[in-house]
Formats: C-alpha cells, sequence, structure tokens
C-alpha cells in the first residue's frame, strides 16, 4: 500500500482535495497539511506534533502527480549531497505541474560571512557553528551539508523547477542566525533517467579533483539504490 492509500484510510486526507506535505514538522503544526515526522521515540529534546510518524527518506512512496506541496523548514540540511538529490528526484515525481515546493535551511553562504566577520566575537561565531552543523542531541540531529541562494536556483531548475521566490532570513535578535527560504514550482516534467543523469552532474560539482572518480561512482551507487522503486 502506497503513502497516500494511508493517509486516505487513517483520515487525513480526502479525495478531491489539495494534498500538501509539511515533512520534518517537528513542534510545527501546520493546518491543511498532513505534518509528517520520526515517531517521538525518536526525539529527545522536542515534543513531536506529527499527523503520521516515518522516515522521510525511506517509508513515503506516493504516486506520480499525487501531491500539491511539499514544504520543509531546517530539515534538507539533514540529507547528504547523494539523498537530498534523490529526495528532489521523488519530490518532483510524486509533485503534480505547479505544484508548489518549499525548502529552508540554515544559510551555508551567508553564515559563513558571519563567521570571517571580525565583528563577530567567539559565542556568536559558536552559535553560527551549531546552526550550521546541527545540535547533535540524536542520531538524525547532524547536518551534513550547506545550501545557498546560487546551489538551491542551480539545483532546482536543473530538476525542472522554476524557483519563484528565495527569503534570506534573519533573527532580529542574537546571534542574529541567516537561513534561506526558496518557493519553487514544477514546471515541467522530466523523467527519472534524465533526472538521474542531471543528478550525476550535480554530483560531480562536490568533486575536488579529477582523482575523485572513484568516489563520484560510489555516490551515483548510492543514488541508484535509494531510487531502486522508481526505476
Amino acid at each position: 500500500m502506497n503513502s497516500l492509500d494511508i493517509l486516505k484510510e487513517s483520515g487525513l486526507y480526502k479525495e478531491g482535495k489539495p494534498l500538501r506535505l509539511h515533512l520534518g514538522c517537528g513542534q510545527t503544526h501546520l493546518d491543511g497539511y498532513v505534518n509528517i515526522d520520526f515517531s517521538q521515540g525518536q526525539h529527545k529534546v522536542m515534543k513531536i506534533v506529527a499527523d503520521a510518524k516515518a522516515d522521510i527518506t525511506t517509508d513515503l512512496v506516493f504516486p506520480r502527480f499525487s501531491i500539491s506541496e511539499i514544504r520543509s523548514h531546517h530539515m534538507y540540511e539533514h540529507f547528504s549531497r547523494v539523498i537530498a538529490l534523490a529526495q528532489l528526484i521523488k519530490w518532483h515525481f510524486w509533485l503534480k505541474i505547479d505544484g508548489v515546493l518549499v525548502i529552508e535551511t540554515p544559510d551555508g553562504l551567508r553564515s559563513a560571512k558571519q563567521l570571517v566577520d571580525e565583528l563577530t566575537d567567539y559565542k556568536q561565531k559558536m552559535a553560527i557553528v551549531r546552526h550550521l552543523v546541527g545540535d547533535q542531541s540524536e542520531e538524525w540531529g547532524y547536518h551534513k551539508d550547506l545550501w545557498y541562494g546560487e546551489r538551491f536556483e542551480t539545483t532546482l531548475s536543473s530538476f525542472g523547477f522554476h524557483v519563484t521566490d528565495i527569503d534570506y532570513l534573519e533573527w532580529d535578535r542574537w546571534p542574529y542566525l541567516r537561513s534561506i527560504k526558496v518557493i519553487a514550482s514544477k514546471v515541467r516534467e522530466v523523467s527519472i533517467n534524465d533526472q538521474i543523469d542531471i543528478a550525476y552532474t550535480l554530483l560531480k560539482d562536490s568533486m575536488v579533483s579529477e582523482r575523485e572518480k572513484s568516489t563520484l561512482e560510489v555516490w551515483k551507487k548510492q543514488l541508484r539504490d535509494n531510487l531502486r522503486g522508481y526505476l
């Protein structure tokens, strides 16, 4: 049984209405969305308010063109570079044409600028580092990658999304942490095989030299393994 049928059986979704997913909801419950996160047992710090419990990277399987919106706030940075691209391929598959994708993460580039600013003192630097690498209170609580405006625009547009808005966010109080929120829409359908080829190209951008070709092959295999049910 796919995830859509499970949501219907549980009463979390009714046929004919837009299906909006809030992934990695944590303590934030959004009305009008199906809020999904790990079970409470996997959270020692926060009280989870999820409608449905799941490992977002492995448990969710939706039919093509079944989702109207997918949003995540401070979850995407928990994915490795391979899993992040694999999730985009899955989300593109699930989303309807003109479906909306919203992703918010720490802003790696603007946070790095804060770190090297001579006016930033030690305590603020440590707060920024924590913002970038995660609270690390759980096995999943580590941030595995950095995202910033140009990277989001390049990646999403490659996969058939159109970036409609980028919000550069900053706390209005100490330690003035900086994040980025990207809103995009799925404007065209791209086949899974074409998206895999696109992902290979994007993964190659993470190589530091041609000597890492064997590493690239490992990344490619990891991507294919993660997408086995879609090939």
